[in-house]
């Protein structure tokens, strides 16, 4: 029998708070989600334009059977050197009504675009 693969998990710090945020309810799906995508078992629908935001490169996991919340994330390669089969970055959780979740999510990627040096 073969280990399942098993990513590293990270998260923009905000991202965590958001899921304090979520309903109770809410927060039990999306520990449940993040289990399954780090375990290889569950991947979700992948982004592009959002509204005014480009959101490529993300993905999106539905909290509840009305798709009224989400979690948007990022499947990150392994870092040189390393072990693990690469990781998932959680960028944002919230609702989807008016694009919350996804203008959240955008403006998060931009300030981290911008804070990396250029190389």
């Amino acid at each position: 029998m073969t280990a399942a693969a098993i990513l590293e998990f990270d998260a923009h710090p905000a991202a965590l708070t958001d899921l304090g945020s979520l309903p109770v309810a809410l927060q039990d799906a999306a520990v449940h989600h993040l289990r399954r995508l780090v375990t290889c078992q569950q991947r979700g629908p992948a982004l592009g334009r959002r509204g005014s935001w480009d959101l490529t490169g993300c993905r999106k996991v539905y909290l509840d059977a009305d798709r009224c919340w989400r979690l948007v994330y990022q499947e990150r390669p392994p870092a040189p050197a390393s072990r693990s089969g690469g990781g998932i970055y959680l960028v944002a959780a919230g609702p989807r009504s008016g694009h919350q979740v996804y203008n959240t999510a955008a403006r998060r990627l931009q300030l981290l675009g911008a804070a990396r040096p250029a190389a």
